[in-house]
C-alpha cells in the first residue's frame, strides 16, 4: 500500500462536504489535485470510492467502509503530532480562549485574574458564544481552547475533557398555575410547555420530559420566558439565580427529580499540544467546579 495522508485527507474531508470543489477550498488546493489524489488512492486500493456519475460525487458501499477506516488513521497522526509538540516542550505565546456563555461568570472570572498574574507574557484572546460557536470556533483553529457544557455532536477532529458538574433546577415563574405547588408530580409537568435548550440549528435538544415543549438555544432566553409564565424548564442553578430572573421565579420541587447535573468540560483539537497554561487552566478550573459542586 502506498498511499499518503494527504490522499487521506482529500477523501476524507471530500466525503464530509461532499463534493471536490468543497474540499479543494477547505484544504486550500486546486480542485484538480484533489481529484488527482482520490484517484490515485482508489487505483491503490484496488476500488472506487466514489461513485461519479451524478453531478456530485456519492460515495460508494465500499466508499462507505473505508471512512471511519481513513478517519481514525488521520486522528491517530493529530495525536502523535500533539505528543510530539508537546514533548518538544513548545509552550504557546499565545491563546485564544472560547467560553460557553451558559458558564458561571464569577468563575472564568477569577480563573483569568490568576492568568494574568502567572502568565505575564502570554497573549490572551477570550471570546464568548454557544455550545454551537465553541465547537465551530476551535473546529475551524478559530481557537486554541474552549470551556463549554458537554455535547455529544462534537465533530471527530475534537475532544472533550470533563471537568465537572453544575446542578440544574426546576423552575417556574411565580404567576405560573405551578407555583401554586408545593410538590411537582411528572403528570403535573406535563400539561404544561417545557422549554428545553437545543443547538443553533434547532438540533441536538435536551430530552423533553413534557409533550408540550418550545425548543431554545440559549438558558439565558429560557429563564428570561420562565419569568414571563410561558412554560418551565430544568436549568443550571447558577442562571437561574441570577439577579435578573430570581425575583421573578420560584424554585419547584418534585417527587421524581433527584440532582440533575450538567457536565462541563475542556474541549480542543487532537492535534492541539498541552502547555503549562493549558494544564494550569484544567486543573484550576476542576478545582473551582468541585467548590461549586460541594
Amino acid at each position: 500500500m502506498n498511499w499518503t495522508l494527504d490522499q487521506l485527507l482529500a477523501f476524507v474531508t471530500a466525503a464530509e462536504l461532499g463534493s471536490f470543489s468543497a474540499a479543494a477550498r477547505k484544504l486550500q488546493k486546486a480542485q484538480s489535485r484533489i481529484s488527482s489524489a482520490i484517484a490515485n488512492l482508489e487505483l491503490d486500493l484496488g476500488f472506487e470510492l466514489f461513485d461519479r456519475s451524478a453531478k456530485f460525487p456519492v460515495l460508494t458501499v465500499l466508499g462507505q467502509e473505508m471512512l471511519p477506516e481513513a478517519r481514525a488513521v488521520l486522528n491517530q497522526c493529530l495525536r502523535l503530532n500533539s505528543r510530539a509538540l508537546t514533548a518538544a516542550n513548545n509552550e504557546p505565546i499565545s491563546l485564544r480562549v472560547a467560553i460557553d456563555e451558559s458558564l458561571p461568570l464569577e468563575t472564568m472570572h477569577s480563573i483569568f485574574s490568576q492568568v494574568g498574574t502567572l502568565f505575564p507574557n502570554i497573549h490572551l484572546v477570550i471570546t464568548n458564544g454557544s455550545q454551537d460557536d465553541i465547537a465551530l470556533a476551535i473546529a475551524n483553529k478559530k481557537a486554541d481552547i474552549g470551556f463549554m457544557i458537554s455535547n455529544s455532536a462534537l465533530p471527530a477532529q475534537l475532544t472533550l475533557n470533563s471537568l465537572g458538574y453544575f446542578k440544574k433546577i426546576l423552575i417556574v415563574g411565580k404567576q405560573h398555575p405551578l407555583a401554586k405547588e408545593s410538590v411537582l408530580s411528572l403528570s403535573q409537568l406535563q400539561q404544561y410547555r417545557q422549554l428545553v435548550l437545543c443547538n443553533r440549528s434547532g438540533e441536538n435538544r435536551e430530552s423533553a420530559l413534557s409533550p408540550n415543549h418550545w425548543d431554545l438555544d440559549s438558558y439565558y432566553f429560557i429563564c428570561e420566558l420562565v419569568t414571563q409564565n410561558q412554560g418551565w424548564a430544568i436549568v443550571p442553578e447558577h442562571i437561574a439565580k441570577a439577579p435578573w430572573f430570581f425575583e421573578q421565579i420560584k424554585i419547584a420541587k418534585s417527587d421524581f427529580l433527584t440532582d440533575v447535573l450538567i457536565e462541563v468540560g475542556i474541549v480542543k483539537r487532537l492535534d492541539s499540544p498541552n502547555s503549562k497554561l493549558t494544564d494550569w487552566l484544567t486543573e484550576h478550573m476542576r478545582h473551582l467546579m468541585d467548590k461549586r459542586l460541594y
